[in-house]
């Protein structure tokens, strides 16, 4: 593995309540490249976020999971977190009792100006108005005060998610759909936030996705394709017109003949 390799997934093996899954995948994750993670229904795309993550219900059988070159496969949700791995949820939780603008002051690493002994920033924080204009650049700034993700529209919802996982900026982040649901306009957010992040943030963006929407507003380094819980095919975004008009399943085949 190079000095170059974050992420180096080497032959996974993953069920979860028994059945398998992933079946001998190997991918590896550059630093601060952007990936396309695509296939059909039950390939395995969102089952190696969520395991990359630590999701208890997605048990390791086999192969290893070298981050930063370390396994990480013994470690808890918490200790992956720490070292720089997010995850986007699909369908993110809703949490009652826990403000959004409380939750993002918690883990994020740049809004520090607050006492030692002390979790929230205070009234008077200075960083509390850049707290503010990041939400108000993500149209979010109605939902400061409100229940984690509760009752949250599918376009607030979804921006609600990225600004959560962009504040803790990670090394390394996990995007389950975040095109699915979304209108245009929210769509255009989240895109444009994904780009700010690459460019500024120079972090790894892996994109799993049906779609080619949201890879619109970014420069996707590299697809990977998969396939009944394995890697099938590597690309760039110039296959995504010919997989769109011929499909999964005869893009796949005339790839290997």
């Amino acid at each position: 593995m190079t000095d170059d390799v974050l992420l180096d997934i080497k032959g996974l093996r993953v069920e979860a309540n028994g059945i398998p899954i992933l079946r001998g995948l190997n991918l590896q994750f550059e630093r601060g490249k952007v990936y396309a993670v695509l296939g059909p229904n039950a390939s395995g795309k969102s089952t190696v976020a969520k395991t990359v993550m630590g999701l208890p219900e997605y048990e390791v059988k086999g192969g290893d999971i070298i981050y930063k070159g370390e396994s990480i496969v013994n470690k808890s949700i918490t200790e992956r977190a720490k070292m720089g791995i997010a995850y986007a949820f699909q369908s993110p939780p809703a949490i009652s009792g826990v403000k959004l603008e409380d939750f993002i002051c918690r883990i994020c690493p740049d809004y520090a100006c607050k006492e030692p002994d002390e979790e929230l920033m205070g009234e008077t924080c200075m960083c509390r108005q850049e707290l503010y204009d990041d939400f108000e650049r993500l149209g979010i700034e109605n939902l400061g005060d409100r229940n984690l993700n509760e009752n949250f529209s599918g376009g607030e919802l979804k921006r609600s998610e990225l600004f959560q996982v962009l504040s803790m900026r990670p090394d390394i982040v996990f995007l389950d759909e975040p095109d699915s649901g979304l209108d245009y306009d929210s769509l255009k957010v989240v895109g444009r936030e994904l780009k700010a992040m690459k460019e500024k943030a120079n972090s790894t963006m892996v994109i799993i996705s049906h779609h080619r929407y949201v890879l619109e507003f970014v420069e996707v380094d590299k697809v990977y394709i998969l396939e009944n819980g394995r890697l099938a095919y590597t690309g760039g975004m110039g296959i995504i017109p010919e997989l769109e008009e011929k499909g999964y399943d005869m893009f796949l085949a005339q790839a290997a003949s």
